[in-house]
C-alpha cells in the first residue's frame, strides 16, 4: 500500500531545503553579495526604489548554469483573506533585460524572483524560485508559455490568469522519471515539478467552460456532429472532446470504447468535430425516470500545467495559503518508475510516492475553503486529485481522464490493522472519473475513480465513474478496507467499469446511505457489497445490465444490518440473476431486500448462493416484484449452500411469508429449489417503491476569480 511519510530532514537543515542539486545550489549561493567579475563572468547591480535591487550573475562557463536573480527581499507574505487580492500587473516585464541587470534569462538560467515580474514573452529557464514577496505573473492580454528544466518552487505567487482566447502554459520539457526520489514534505531537486510552498499563493484561472455535457440524441459511428443535452458555455473551435462509452458488457471493448475528437464549430447545443467517431455511444433508457446519453468531456483549458508523455512532472502543495486553481488542464504529470515485479516476464512500473497530478499534502486544517473547480487532469501516471490529509476542499466539476491507478484518492493505510489518516469535508460535486487503469491490468485489484476514504463530512454529488479498468474488486466508486468515511452519496452514476459500478469492502462502526445511485453496463455488479459486517442502507436506486447481477451481497449486518429499499434492478437480459448472494465471512444481522422491482434477469431474481466455508444466508425478501425473462423464476436456493439462517420471502401485495428452508433428503424441492414454511414478519405489507430519479446532464456550472 502506497504511503507518503513525513521524513526527517538533515540536522540543522530547513525541511524545505532537504535536497538541492548541485546546479541549484550553484545558482542561488551568495548572489547578493557585490563583487568584481568572478570565474569570468561579470556581477552587476541595478538599485531599485526601497530594495537592494535586481542583481544578476554569471556563473564561469565551466559552471554550466546561469543565475538570474530579482529584488530580493525578506519582507513578510501578504497576510490571508477569504477572498482573492487582485493581481498586481505593476511588475517590470520579463522581456526587459535591464532589469535583470543585462541580460534576460535563457535556458541555461536558475532563476529567482523577489520583486514583481510581468511574464510578457516565452521564456525558457533551467528553474525557478519565487521568493517570498515577489510574484510572477503571465501577461493576461498574452499567450505566454514559460519552459523550466528543473523544479519550480512558488514561496511568493505564481499566477495565470489568461484573458479570454489567450492561453497560458506552464511546461516541464525535460523531465527525468528515473531520477524521482519521492516521498516527503520538502523539494526535492531532482523531482521536477511545481512545488508551492511556505506561504505560497498560487493561482490558475483560465476561461470558464461547460466541463461536460451529455449527449441528447444516440450517436452513430460516421456521425460528426453531437446534438447535446444543454449549451456548452466557453466551448470553442480546436477544443479537444473525449465521447465516454455507452454500450452493453455483451460488447467486445465496451469499457475502452471512447471517443477523442475535435471541434470544429459550435452551433448552440449543436457540436460539429473535425473528424467522424469511431464507435456508436447509444443513449440507455435504465429506468426509474433515467435515460443516460454519453458524457462529453471537454478537455482543453486556457491554463495549462504539463510534462511530456515521456517525462512526466507533477503539483505538490504544502503552502499554508489557500490555492485558488479553476479551469486549468494538468497534463502528462504522476511520474512511475521501474517497480520491482515483473507481468509475464516483463518489468513494470509503479508510481513516485508522493508525486501526483494535483497533491494537497498534510495542510491540515489550512486548505479549508479551498475550492478547485474545472480542473481537469489527464494522461497522468499517478493519482489524479490527492486531498492527503487536507480537510476542507471542494473539487466542483472537475474531470480525471486516462490517468493511471484510483483518481480521486489520498493515502491509505499501511496495512489492514491500521486505520488510514483522515481527510474530512472533502466534497465531490459533479466530477468525474474516466478511464482509469492500472499496470499490470490483470492486477488493478480494487482499482477505482473514487477511493472514499477516512475522515468525516465527505460529500460525493453528481459524480460520473466511466471506464475503470482493473481486476476483480475494480470499481467506479470504493469504500475500501480499513478506511471507513462518513459520507453523504447521492445521486451518482457508473457505467460502462470494466467490473463494477460500487464496490464495498468495509467493515463499518458508522452507518452509511447510498442514495438515488444509478449503474448501467457494468462488467460485474453494480453493487459489489462487502467485507464481513457492516450496515449499508442503499435507496432508491436504478442498477441496469450490470454482466454479474444488479448487486452482489458478501456482508452481513453488523447492527441494524444492511438495507436494500426501493430499488430497480434490472438485468436487462445481461445477467441471470438480479441480485446475488456470495460468501459470508461472518455471521451477522439480516440484510434486508425491501420494496425493490426485480426484473429483466434471466433465471432467477435472488439466488441465495453463499459457500459452504463461510456463514449461511440470513437475508429477508420483503414486498418486492419479480418480473423475469421466460422461465425465470423468483428466488432460487443453491443447493451447494449450507443451510440458511434464515430466508424469508414475502412477495409484493402477499400478506403471508414463508420460510425456505433446504429440501430434506429424498424430497422434491419447490420452484424455488427450497422447502418453505408460512412465517411470521413484523410491519404490515408495503407497495414496491419505484425510484423516480433526476440526473444532470451538465455539470456543475464554474466561474471565474474576482478579478
Amino acid at each position: 500500500m502506497e504511503r507518503d511519510e513525513d521524513m526527517p530532514a538533515a540536522p540543522g537543515k530547513p525541511v524545505s531545503h532537504r535536497r538541492v542539486g548541485r546546479r541549484r545550489m550553484l545558482g542561488w549561493t551568495a548572489v547578493s553579495v557585490a563583487a568584481a567579475a568572478v570565474g569570468g563572468g561579470a556581477l552587476l547591480r541595478r538599485p531599485a526604489a526601497g530594495e537592494a535591487g535586481p542583481v544578476a550573475r554569471t556563473v564561469a562557463p565551466s559552471g554550466a548554469t546561469q543565475a538570474a536573480v530579482a529584488g530580493h527581499s525578506h519582507g513578510a507574505p501578504p497576510p490571508e483573506s477569504p477572498t482573492p487580492s487582485p493581481l498586481d500587473l505593476t511588475g517590470r516585464r520579463w522581456s526587459d533585460a535591464g532589469g535583470w541587470g543585462g541580460t534576460v534569462p535563457g535556458p541555461r538560467t536558475a532563476v529567482r524572483i523577489a520583486d514583481r515580474v510581468l511574464l510578457d514573452t516565452d521564456a525558457t529557464v533551467a528553474s525557478l524560485l519565487v521568493e517570498p514577496g515577489g510574484s510572477l505573473v503571465f501577461a493576461p492580454g498574452s499567450s505566454v508559455t514559460l519552459a523550466s528544466a528543473g523544479n519550480v518552487e512558488v514561496r511568493g505567487t505564481l499566477a495565470l490568469v489568461p484573458d479570454d482566447g489567450a492561453v497560458h502554459a506552464l511546461r516541464f520539457p525535460s523531465v527525468g522519471e528515473r531520477t524521482f526520489v519521492g516521498g516527503g514534505m520538502g523539494v526535492v531537486g531532482t523531482d521536477t515539478g511545481l512545488w508551492v510552498t511556505g506561504a505560497g499563493r498560487l493561482r490558475l484561472d483560465g476561461a470558464a467552460k461547460t466541463a461536460w455535457v451529455r449527449a441528447a440524441r444516440p450517436l452513430k459511428a460516421g456521425d460528426t456532429a453531437l446534438e447535446l443535452a444543454a449549451v456548452p458555455a466557453g466551448w470553442r473551435a480546436g477544443d479537444e472532446l473525449a465521447v465516454a462509452p455507452t454500450g452493453p458488457p455483451s460488447e467486445d471493448g465496451f469499457s475502452t470504447r471512447y471517443d477523442l475528437c475535435t471541434i470544429r464549430r459550435v452551433d448552440g447545443r449543436t457540436v460539429t468535430l473535425a473528424e467522424p467517431l469511431a464507435h456508436a455511444h447509444p443513449r440507455v433508457a435504465v429506468g426509474g425516470g433515467v435515460t443516460a446519453g454519453a458524457e462529453v468531456l471537454n478537455l482543453t483549458r486556457s491554463v495549462r500545467i504539463e510534462g511530456t508523455a515521456k517525462g512526466r512532472a507533477h503539483v505538490h502543495l504544502t503552502s499554508s495559503r489557500q490555492a485558488e486553481i479553476r479551469h486549468a488542464a494538468l497534463r502528462w504529470l504522476g511520474p512511475r518508475r521501474a517497480g520491482k515485479e515483473r507481468w509475464n516476464g516483463e518489468p513494470v512500473t509503479e508510481p513516485v510516492l508522493g508525486r501526483y497530478g494535483l497533491h494537497f499534502h498534510m495542510l491540515a486544517d489550512s486548505s479549508r475553503g479551498t475550492v478547485v473547480e474545472g480542473v481537469v487532469v489527464r494522461d497522468t501516471g499517478s493519482h489524479a486529485f490527492v486531498p492527503h490529509a487536507s480537510h476542507g476542499i471542494t473539487f466542483r466539476s472537475c474531470i480525471s481522464h486516462d490517468t493511471w491507478e484510483d483518481a480521486y484518492w489520498w493515502d491509505g493505510p499501511l496495512d489492514t490493522r491500521t486505520p488510514q489518516a483522515p481527510s474530512d469535508d472533502i466534497v465531490y460535486e459533479s466530477c468525474v472519473a474516466s478511464r482509469t487503469v492500472y499496470e499490470p491490468a490483470p492486477r488493478g485489484y480494487r482499482l477505482t475513480g473514487f477511493a472514499l476514504g477516512a475522515g468525516t463530512g465527505g460529500i460525493a454529488r453528481d459524480c460520473v465513474a466511466v471506464g475503470v479498468q482493473g481486476a476483480e474488486g475494480a470499481s467506479g466508486f470504493e469504500w475500501p478496507e480499513t478506511s471507513e468515511g462518513v459520507w453523504t452519496f447521492e445521486r451518482c452514476l457508473a457505467h460502462n467499469n470494466l467490473q463494477n459500478g460500487i464496490f464495498v469492502w468495509l467493515n463499518a462502526r458508522h452507518h452509511h446511505t447510498v442514495t438515488q445511485f444509478v449503474a448501467y453496463h457494468n462488467g460485474a455488479s453494480g453493487i459489489e457489497h462487502g467485507a464481513y459486517l457492516n450496515d449499508f442502507d442503499y435507496t432508491a436506486g436504478v442498477l441496469y445490465g450490470n454482466a454479474a447481477a444488479g448487486v452482489t451481497v458478501h456482508a452481513l449486518g453488523r447492527d441494524a444490518g444492511t438495507v436494500l429499499d426501493g430499488l430497480l434492478v434490472d438485468a436487462a437480459g445481461q445477467s441471470d440473476h438480479a441480485i446475488v448472494t456470495a460468501k459470508h465471512q461472518l455471521a451477522g444481522t439480516t440484510v434486508t431486500i425491501g420494496r425493490c422491482r426485480l426484473t429483466g434477469y434471466r433465471k432467477a431474481g435472488i439466488a441465495f448462493r453463499a459457500t459452504a466455508d463461510g456463514q449461511p444466508d440470513d437475508i429477508a425478501v420483503l414486498d418486492c416484484s419479480f418480473d423475469g425473462k421466460a422461465g425465470g423464476t423468483e428466488v432460487w436456493l443453491d443447493p451447494d449452500s449450507p443451510p440458511p439462517t434464515r430466508i424469508v420471502l414475502r412477495r409484493a401485495g402477499e400478506r403471508q411469508a414463508v420460510r425456505l428452508t433446504k429440501p430434506a433428503a429424498g424430497a422434491a424441492a419447490g420452484p424455488w429449489n427450497a422447502a418453505t414454511a408460512p412465517v411470521d414478519v413484523d410491519g404490515p405489507p408495503r407497495a414496491v417503491a419505484v425510484p423516480a430519479i433526476r440526473l444532470k446532464d451538465v455539470a456543475a456550472p464554474t466561474s471565474r476569480l474576482p478579478a
